[in-house]
């Protein structure tokens, strides 16, 4: 299938590298089908990018690389099935002062491609984590 992107321009893919969220990313209602862009195999970031538009790409990333406390507990559906967790980053001008989402994350289950983002109800959470903590704190208070 023929992927077109505003980032990377028209990608080739196989239909087994679709990812289809159950219930959508918030505010993203019409958006359910999406592919998860690499670009280098030990990145901690990759884009998960939409099928039906092709401005819309996520900027995500492993959060257990930048906070190692991080936790994130899952209900019984969970259980026993291959997953892995994003969240999603917002980007800042400056690079380093970029935010990451851990409220809210992204589950996908890597032999289904099933997907969901979801909410971490009463968790020690915001939806704007400094990724690069000790730079950001350094630079604000410079």
């Amino acid at each position: 299938m023929l992927v077109k992107t505003l980032l990377f321009g028209d990608i080739e893919i196989n239909d087994e590298f679709k990812i289809v969220f159950t219930a959508p990313i918030l505010g993203f209602e019409d958006e359910r089908e999406f592919i998860l862009i690499k670009e280098k195999d030990d990145s901690p970031f990759c884009w998960l990018q939409s099928l039906k538009t092709p401005e819309l790409a996520f900027l995500l990333a492993d959060p257990f690389v930048f906070f190692s406390e991080y936790l994130v507990e899952l209900d019984d559906s969970y259980r026993d099935r291959d997953i892995v967790i994003y969240v999603i980053v917002t980007l800042n001008e400056d690079f380093k002062l970029s935010t990451a989402n851990l409220v809210a994350p992204i589950i996908i289950d890597v032999e289904s491609k099933e997907a969901s983002q979801i909410i971490l109800e009463n968790s020690p959470y915001t939806t704007k984590h400094y990724i690069f903590e000790s730079i950001a704190q350094s630079v604000t208070a410079g």
